[in-house]
This record gives C-alpha cells, sequence and structure tokens, in this order.
C-alpha cells in the first residue's frame, strides 16, 4: 500500500514537473513568436519608410528636373525674344531721335519683364540659388513677395554665411518656397517677418506671418498637401519643423537643422 503511495505521487510529481516544463516551453515559444513577429513589423516599417523616401526623393529629383527645364527654356527662349524685342526698339528709339512715348513705354515695358523674368527663372533654378547661398535665396523670394505690393517683409540673420551641404541647401530653400506659398494661399497676412538664429551648430529659421492662422491640433484638423510635403522634407534632412499658430493670431513655421561637421 505504501510503495503505491509512493508511485502515485512520483507520477504527480513527475506528471507536474512535466506539465510545468511544457508550460514553460510553450511560454518562450510564444515569447519567441512574438519577438520574431515584432522584429518582422519593425523591419517591414523601416523597409515602408525606406521605400517612401526613395520615392519622395525620386519625385523631388524629377521636381528639380522639371525647375531645371522650365528656367534654361525661360532664360534661351523667352529672355532671348525679349531681349531681341528690346534691342529692336532701341534702334527705333534712335532713327526717330529719342522716339516717342508710346515707344519709350514699350521699351520700359519689355525691360520690366525681361527682369521679370530673370527673376521667376532663378527662382525656378535652385542650384544657381544655392551657388548664392541660402540666406540669398530667402531673402530673393522675399523680395518677390514685396513686389506684389500685398505684403511687407522683413529679414534679419544672425550670421552672414551658412555652411549647408548643396542638397540639403536645395531642401530648406524649398521648403521655405512651400512656407511663404502657404502665406500667400491661406494667411490673409499682411506682413511677413524671417528670422535666422544660431547656436553653436544649429539654426534655427523663423517665418512669422500677422494672419489669420488656424488651429491644426484639433481633431478634424487634416493637414494639406503643402504641409505634408514640409514634413516629409523636413524628416529627409534631419530637420525639426515645428508651427506655432492660434486663429487670429498669425501663424510662426520653425526650423531648426544642425550645421555641417
Amino acid at each position: 500500500m505504501q510503495e503505491e503511495k509512493s508511485a502515485v505521487i512520483l507520477g504527480i510529481i513527475v506528471g507536474s514537473v512535466f506539465v510545468t516544463l511544457f508550460g514553460f516551453i510553450m511560454l518562450l515559444v510564444i515569447i519567441n513568436f512574438f519577438k520574431r513577429k515584432r522584429k518582422i513589423l519593425i523591419e517591414q516599417k523601416v523597409k515602408d519608410a525606406q521605400y517612401e523616401q526613395a520615392v519622395l526623393q525620386a519625385q523631388l529629383e524629377m521636381q528639380e528636373h522639371t525647375f531645371k527645364t522650365i528656367s534654361q527654356e525661360i532664360h534661351d527662349n523667352v529672355g532671348q525674344i525679349l531681349s531681341l524685342a528690346k534691342v529692336n526698339l532701341n534702334i527705333i528709339t534712335l532713327e526717330n531721335e529719342g522716339g516717342n512715348d508710346k515707344i519709350n513705354t514699350v521699351k520700359d515695358l519689355v525691360g520690366k519683364a525681361i527682369t521679370d523674368l530673370r527673376d521667376l527663372s532663378m527662382g525656378y533654378y535652385a542650384d544657381r540659388l544655392a551657388e548664392e547661398g541660402l540666406l540669398f535665396a530667402i531673402q530673393h523670394e522675399l523680395n518677390q513677395l514685396q513686389k506684389t505690393n500685398l505684403f511687407t517683409v522683413s529679414f534679419t540673420s544672425e550670421v552672414e554665411d551658412l555652411k549647408i551641404e548643396k542638397n540639403k541647401s536645395i531642401f530648406l530653400y524649398r521648403m521655405m518656397q512651400e512656407i511663404l506659398n502657404n502665406i500667400v494661399k491661406h494667411s490673409h497676412a499682411t506682413h511677413v517677418a524671417v528670422q535666422v538664429l544660431q547656436e553653436n551648430n544649429k539654426v534655427k529659421i523663423s517665418v512669422q506671418d500677422n494672419g489669420v492662422g488656424f488651429n491644426f491640433i484639433q481633431k478634424n484638423f487634416k493637414p494639406g498637401i503643402g504641409l505634408t510635403s514640409l514634413q516629409k522634407r523636413a524628416a529627409m534632412i534631419d530637420c525639426t519643423l515645428q508651427i506655432e499658430s492660434e486663429p487670429n493670431k498669425g501663424t510662426t513655421v520653425n526650423l531648426t537643422f544642425l550645421l555641417n561637421d
């Protein structure tokens, strides 16, 4: 009888150990399964992010190529035709001993058209502006904005030059264009202020307007194409994008990035 009890107890112990061991193994299997699943999901997210970044990079390269083509066409064709027209107007003016008021007016208009086209061409051709430097490019855009007579502008900078890699400079320039374009389209502002601040190797470009502002933290707010483009471009060059805005209190957009080492 004692032997049977001992056998039962031993069986219970062995069974308990077996069940415990089996449960432990199954727990390890489940933990390993979820770890592998989590790893696969993370790898997939990284691949998706890399793919999205590659697609965006390709789109931006195509956009820059299109801009260069447009710029070259403006310079080589339209610009040259207008320049030729101005030469002929000058010849007519000389032949008519100074010409008349109408001829002089047309000559002035052609001259203005040439200047405006040159400015427009430069805006498309980011490489040319990048060679002059990002600060020059920003001031060029502000000058174009002021020429509309719809805005007053101001520009202040703590630095005289920014040492930025060319592609990064073009990205920042296109982002500035997008910010200013959003101001023109949506803000109903009358003044735009750009400030460039530097602390050690960190630079902050702040763009502020006195427009109607918006509430971008509300639940039903959906960012438009322009804001989404800004966020994606910022992520691609490790630039921090910060937006501060309230209804009827204007909007401030801050771009913060590191200079080249």
